[in-house]
């Protein structure tokens, strides 16, 4: 049976849509089985951000709106705790760096009064004196070994919870220097869309942005460049939808995951994208600053390894380069 001639059934005692988000929604569902597409909650959002590009500015607006309302703000909440477990870790470190020089101010105090106590000798009449600084003395003693004892177990506490920390760290999937996601969820999100586009048939993009090279050889700042970094990093959430996944992937390069979006619709992207950071810049101090970017893609290929696709996408940036384009296609996906 062909998509066309499926029936739509009617549910009961529901009226037909009248808001503008519900006529949308049907209008995205009719697509989907147009499409024949699964109307699973994810291809649904997809294609929802995906025809939503199509739309006028006014009405693009209007349902973002609305949309803005539903944001439970998880993203800030997850950036925000791994943020503080980062912040617990340097505290328990400058912690155990107070408990180690207590420990070193003791040992001079034990010292300090061995240097007393033999200056006391040429003293006469120091009977009492010489008392109370053995008592003093086998105190200071007690407590040396006191503190040793538990200075041990701090360590032993410190260690682990130092361990614990860097586990969170490495599990951590967004990363607190640019407020995106971090390499590794993304590699994982990709397989799993990779698993999607086998099952399903639909098309995948992925979408490498490195800071221009030429910009940063400019900046000796490592201050300045970071504030490069987290702009660019900034205008790709801005520019992306909402099911598109941003990623860092390297030190100066970021990354897309364009679900539902072929090559041709990823140009256009790439094409937005480019006008936007052209017309970003900022000053630091006299300097004036004028964003740039270079652009690769590659589409999400069953016939290749992830790694060759990321590689044909980071190398697909020195073609746009190269030929002065706003962004390079990967060779085998140009072709195709």
């Amino acid at each position: 049976m062909s998509v066309n001639k499926i029936r739509q059934p009617k549910a009961q005692g529901l009226e037909e849509p009248t808001s503008e988000l519900e006529l949308y929604a049907q209008e995205v569902m009719n697509e989907m089985v147009r499409q024949n597409v699964p109307p699973t909650p994810s291809n649904f959002d997809a294609y929802f951000d995906k025809m939503l590009e199509s739309k006028s500015p006014e009405f693009r607006k209007r349902i973002l709106k609305i949309l803005e309302l539903e944001d439970t703000g998880e993203h800030e909440q997850q950036t925000m705790m791994e943020q503080h477990l980062k912040d617990a870790f340097v505290n328990i470190k400058k912690f155990m760096q107070l408990i180690n020089l207590i420990y070193k101010n003791l040992r001079h105090l034990v010292a300090l009064i061995d240097k007393r106590r033999y200056e006391l000798k040429a003293v006469a009449d120091k009977a009492g004196i010489m008392t109370l600084l053995d008592t003093l003395e086998k105190d200071m003693q007690s407590m040396n070994e006191i503190i040793k004892k538990e200075s041990k177990t701090i360590k032993a506490t410190y260690e682990a919870t130092s361990e614990l920390v860097y586990e969170v760290q490495e599990l951590a999937i967004y990363d607190s220097r640019f407020g995106v996601y971090k390499k590794k969820y993304f590699i994982r999100k990709v397989e799993q869309e990779a698993k999607l586009i086998k099952e399903f048939h639909h098309e995948s993009s992925i979408m490498m942005v490195r800071v221009s090279e030429k910009l940063l050889k400019k900046i000796e700042s490592q201050k300045v460049r970071q504030m490069i970094l987290r702009t660019v990093a900034r205008l790709l959430l801005k520019t992306s939808r909402r099911s598109d996944l941003v990623a860092v992937y390297d030190d100066e390069v970021f990354t897309i995951l364009m679900r539902h979006t072929s090559v041709q619709n990823a140009k256009r992207a790439a094409e937005r994208l480019k006008d936007l950071v052209n017309n970003t810049n900022f000053f630091v101090g006299d300097n004036e600053i004028n964003l740039d970017v270079n652009i690769g893609i590659a589409r999400i290929d069953l016939e290749r390894t992830l790694e060759v696709t990321l590689v044909c996408a980071l190398d697909a940036i020195a073609l746009g380069e190269k030929n002065n384009m706003p962004y390079g296609i990967c060779p085998q996906d140009e072709e195709a």
